[in-house]
Formats: structure tokens, sequence, C-alpha cells
């Protein structure tokens, strides 16, 4: 037992041992192996964990914790660490410890940042999901999220959790768990939050969606219409490199929502709007853009660049064929083209007109004429669909 002479002392070795595990992370791939061998390989790394186990019983100081617990979630980084900690008698004791210090004040993220990291580094899973209080860990980051701002300490409990729920017995464990709402909730506040750096928050909600047990989960109530919304502004922020993430996590809600819900969602006009000018957002407006295309609201709001290459794909056919011909009348030319125009698939191999009466032929002038009269009837005023403010000399919409 460290007498209270002792503590001073062990306070700062194990400051010390932080500082040193800190330095070797920024160069992990190369001095992993001579930090192992200078702390006595196996033995000598689990005789410090059993010593720093003791001293944590016995010292509750918040500074002495905050490095203890730096000093794992850097050691963790090293597989060989980890792998000789996973067999240590002690090992479902550290573990205990660091949920625990989940809702340590001072060290929340660090310990969310050991425990992701202790699964990371070989991924020994199962030591977290099988220990008898791993649901005990997801009501403290529930309440942890649900207390705090979203910032570092919050990204890193959520990293912890894309390390452990990502699997099929994570999921299970999720779905069973009486605070999933809480989860779900602060993951949705944390969307809008993401970085290039720490993004698991999209990919663990995409989990969620995709999997059977959880996809109910995070569908209840209004949290549809929230991710939405984090989804839209975290895409109008223009971060190029999250727009893959984001794209992928929305495709994953239309899967299992269906079109509706972002239609009648009360943001949907926006949402079009950013995705249609985003690379990775086309292919889920080309799915709704057959639902929508009647809701003038929501057309407007695609981007110049989508409609043209919409309406490219649409006429656009490998194959030969003829083209079609429609016959059209003086009298009423707008209401006849406009009924020859509704299956935009049978002009891709292009467009004759022909007028009916007397006229004979069919050729380029006949639809030069045509494009020409319809041009004219549809910029007539009275037909209402333009406005002039200057006596027809410009006309707007």
């Amino acid at each position: 037992p460290a007498s209270a002479a002792c503590r001073p002392l062990i306070q700062q070795l194990v400051s010390f041992l932080k500082q040193i595990f800190t330095g070797a992370t920024d160069q992990f791939s190369s001095t992993e192996s001579m930090m192992f061998q200078n702390m006595g390989q196996c033995s000598g790394v689990s005789q410090v964990l059993s010593a720093l186990l003791q001293c944590s019983r016995e010292i509750a100081d918040t500074a002495y914790r905050g490095n203890f617990v730096a000093f794992l979630a850097d050691a963790m980084f090293f597989s060989s660490f980890t792998d000789a900690w996973q067999v240590h008698a002690q090992a479902r004791e550290l573990i205990s410890l660091l949920f625990d210090g989940l809702l340590w004040k001072g060290v929340e993220g660090t310990a969310g940042l050991a425990l992701g990291n202790f699964v990371s580094a070989n991924g020994h899973i199962d030591l977290i999901l099988d220990h008898e209080r791993a649901s005990h860990s997801i009501s403290n980051v529930a309440w942890f999220l649900k207390r705090t701002s979203p910032g570092w300490d919050t990204k890193m409990q959520i990293y912890y959790l894309w390390r452990i729920l990502r699997s099929r017995k994570g999921c299970k464990l999720l779905c069973r768990h009486p605070h999933a709402d809480l989860v779900v909730a602060g993951l949705i506040t944390g969307v809008r939050h993401a970085t290039v750096e720490d993004n698991e928050v999209l990919s663990l909600l995409q989990c969620f969606l995709e999997d059977d047990d959880t996809r109910p989960v995070v569908l209840r109530g209004a949290s549809p219409g929230l991710l939405f919304e984090g989804i839209c502004e975290l895409l109008s922020l223009g971060e190029a490199d999250l727009c893959e993430p984001s794209c992928s996590l929305a495709q994953a809600l239309l899967d299992a929502t269906g079109p509706g819900a972002l239609l009648t969602w009360s943001g949907a006009a926006k949402f079009i709007g950013v995705l249609s000018r985003k690379p990775q957002g086309k292919e889920i407006v080309d799915a709704v853009v057959p639902i929508m295309q009647w809701e003038p609201a929501l057309t407007a709001a695609l981007s110049i660049e989508y409609k043209r290459i919409w309406i490219s794909d649409q006429i656009m056919v490998a194959g030969p064929g003829e083209a079609v011909e429609i016959r059209v009348d003086r009298r009423e030319l707008l209401q006849g083209v406009l009924e020859s125009l509704r299956d935009a698939k049978s002009f891709r191999h292009g467009v004759r007109f022909k007028f009916v009466g007397d006229e004979t032929g069919s050729g380029d002038g006949h639809r030069r004429e045509c494009f020409r009269l319809v041009t004219a009837a549809l910029c007539d005023l009275e037909f209402g669909l333009f406005k002039s403010m200057d006596g027809g000399r410009t006309l707007h919409p």
C-alpha cells in the first residue's frame, strides 16, 4: 500500500510515464519494440499495471487519475502492451476502472480514448463486451453525451462506442440497452460537429441504420428529421473530405426510411439543393427526382449543373434508333407539344416535327420553326409563365 509520504513520488512517476508515452506515440511504429523491451517485456509491463491498479485504489487525486488514464490511453496504442494486459490477472479490473473513468471529471474523454485504443490495437473487443459492466459503460457514455456540449471529450467517448458497437454483438447490446435512445440522441447531436480527423460518429450511425436490430432505435420519434438536419448542416460547411461519409450516412438513412421521409421533412429543399451540388450526392438525388419533380419548391432547389446532367442522362443512349415524329397543330401548338414531351426517354434518338394540315415535310426547317413558335408562345405575357416590368423588353418568371 502506498504511504502518504510515497504518494507524491508515485504521482510524479505516473506523470513521467505519461510524458514518455505521449512522445512515443508520435512515432509508435518505430518505438514500440524499444518501449516494450525497456519496460521488461510481458513480465515488466504486467508488474507496472499491477502497481498502477493498486495505487489507483488508494489515490483518488484528480491529477493522478488524469495522468494514469492518459498513460493507459497512450500505452494502448502499442499492441504489445495491450496483448500483455489482455492476459493480466486484473484485466477486468483495468477495464472496470476505465469504465468509471468515463465519468471522472477532467478524464472523461481520455478514458474513452484508452478504451478505444485497447480495442483497436489487436481487436480485444470481447474483453469489453463480455465484461459484466459493459452495459454500465454504455450508460456512462449516454449520460456524458447528454450533459456535455460537443467537443474533444465527447468525440473520444464516441470513438469508444465506434470501436465496440459496430460488431454484431455490440449492436445487440445497444438495441437491448435501456439508455439506447439517449446514446442515439448524443450521436445525432455530434453529427454536425464531425471533423476530418474525428468522424467516427458518421460511420457508427450508418452501421446502426444498416443493422436490423439497431435500425428501429435510430428511427424512433424525431430522430430521422434531426439526423437529416445534422447531415445537411455538415454538408453545407463544404469540407470536401467529409462529403463521402456524410452522403453514405444520408443514403443509409434514405434506404431505412424511404424517400418520403426526406421529401416531407421541413428542410427538404435545402438538403436536396446541397446534395445536388456534391458529386457524392448525385445518386441520392437521382433516386428522389422521379417523386419530387412535380414539387416546384424542391425542383427549384436543384443546382443548374445537376439539372443539365440529369437531362443529358435522360436523353443519352448508346444504341442506334429512329427519331420520334411529333405531329402538331399550329392552332393548338403548346398543347400538342407538351402532350408529346411527357416521356423523355422517347427522344433519345432525336425528334422530328410535322405540322398537321396542308403542309408537307418534317425536316430541320420544320423543327426550327416549331421551336421558334413554342418559344414565342411560352414568352407571351398573356400565357402567364413570365412577367415584364419594362414593357416586354425583359422577362421574369
